[in-house]
């Protein structure tokens, strides 16, 4: 088995039956899939993994989203250079989905404003909670140009969180730097710093 594999299996033992993903999350992944990859590459991956029509705003098995996050960045990995930069990729395209085209996602770029980072992530547990079910994720100003955000019991791999966090900063109107240091499988600190 390769390190990815392994990782996968001990990620989806994490997933309970009753830990949840908005549809919207999957068909993100799928898109960038097709637009990076080619439709049949999209196509393929949604039936190799039993994805039929999914509603962005139904909830599906968030073990199905982490098999999807992996199977995904396998097939960017030769687009992108790294399964790492795919899964950061799969991160951005969740971020960009949520507050381009949901409604959730939309009222809350209006409330957070623009070039406030510190305003805009301290809605990120609200952020979270409508995509997914599981897991806590706290945000705490370091200084004025520095965040630390806090991820616990959440399955999904830091470089995917990193994609989204990086995106977000964009959303706010700034170009910044995301680091991470993971402490286990489901818990990690990430630092967004900005100009």
């Amino acid at each position: 088995m390769s390190p990815e594999t392994t990782e996968l299996a001990r990620r989806l033992e994490l997933a309970q039956p009753v830990h949840t993903v908005r549809g919207l999350a999957f068909t993100a992944v799928l898109d960038l899939v097709a637009e990076r990859a080619g439709e049949q590459a999209a196509d393929c991956l949604a039936q190799e993994l039993g994805l039929q029509r999914v509603v962005d705003f139904f909830s599906y098995p968030a073990g199905d989203f982490t098999r999807l996050l992996y199977a995904a960045a396998d097939r960017l990995q030769p687009h992108l250079g790294s399964q790492q930069e795919g899964l950061r990729a799969c991160g951005s395209a969740c971020l960009e989905r949520f507050f381009y085209t949901s409604t959730v996602g939309r009222a809350l770029a209006k409330i957070i404003g623009r070039k406030d980072p510190a305003r805009a992530f301290a809605h990120t547990p609200v952020a979270y909670s409508t995509l997914v079910n599981y897991g806590s994720h706290t945000c705490e100003a370091v200084n004025s140009r520095k965040l630390r955000l806090v991820f616990r019991e959440d399955m999904q791999p830091a470089p995917f969180h990193e994609g989204t966090l990086a995106a977000a900063l964009r959303v706010t109107g700034v170009e910044g730097r995301v680091t991470s240091t993971i402490h286990s499988l489901d818990h990690a600190e990430f630092f967004l710093e900005w100009e």
